[in-house]
Formats: C-alpha cells, structure tokens, sequence
C-alpha cells in the first residue's frame, strides 16, 4: 500500500508553484491526499471574501477528510508540553499541532511546507515530509 499524506495548509497554498504541482498532482490523482478541519480553517483564513471561502471549502471536500476529535486536542496539548519543555513551544502553531496530531491518529505523513512540522516530528517520531526543499518551492 502507498503511504497516504495529510496535507497542511502550507503545501495547498503553494499548488500552483511548478515544484510543489509536480509533487501534489499525482498524488492527489491516486486519492492519496487528506485534508482536515484545521486545514480548511486556515486556508479559509486567508479567504478574500464569502465566494472565495465557499470556493475553497468545496475544493477541499473533494480530498479525503479526516476528523479532527478530543484525542487530537489531548495530544496536541500533550506535544506542546513536550515543546515548552524542549524549550520551543511558542514556535509551534496551535492549528499545526492539531494537524501533526490527526496524521498521528490517523497514521498518515504530514506533507508540509513549513518548519513546525520538522519540530513537532522531533517530539513524536511521525512521519512529516516537505513537499519541496525547504526554500524551492516559491522560486
């Protein structure tokens, strides 16, 4: 079986960048990309206006979605305290640790363009993967 990925806001926002489109078409091709409830906040956030949230909220339902519960809020709690004691918990977004925390549930790799997920994989030992190297994708 081919590995499944959770796919944070970081890596959509960047799929029409050629690096980041070349690894993001195939996979969502083969149905191997899931977002989840704090995914769609986040590129909501960044909505201009009603029509384009609702346009966003349709675009993402069309990927696997996977819930985010009360176990992903204990644990992404649980992750923070590893990080104030790793002396880097304010560096880690709330909506960041939510999503490391449903791949985790899920056991999927977070496919990412954004350093907090290379943090958070240091406290738990889950798969994260760049979607490009860090640095590429917006060249």
């Amino acid at each position: 079986m081919q590995d499944r990925y959770l796919i944070d806001k970081s890596a959509l926002a960047r799929w029409t960048k050629p690096r980041v489109r070349e690894v993001l078409r195939p996979l969502h091709e083969r149905y191997l990309l899931a977002v989840c409830q704090p995914t769609e906040y986040e590129m909501i956030h960044s909505a201009r206006d009603s029509a384009e949230a609702t346009r966003i909220s349709t675009w993402l339902h069309a990927f696997d979605y996977l819930r985010t519960n009360d176990d992903s809020f204990t644990r992404a709690l649980e992750v923070q305290r590893h990080a104030l004691n790793a002396g880097f918990h304010r560096a880690l977004s709330l909506p960041d640790l939510l999503i490391a925390a449903t791949a985790e549930q899920n056991r999927v790799t977070v496919l990412h363009y954004d350093g907090d997920f290379d943090m958070i994989s240091s406290l738990t030992g889950q798969p994260a993967q760049w979607v490009a190297p860090p640095g590429s994708a917006d060249h």
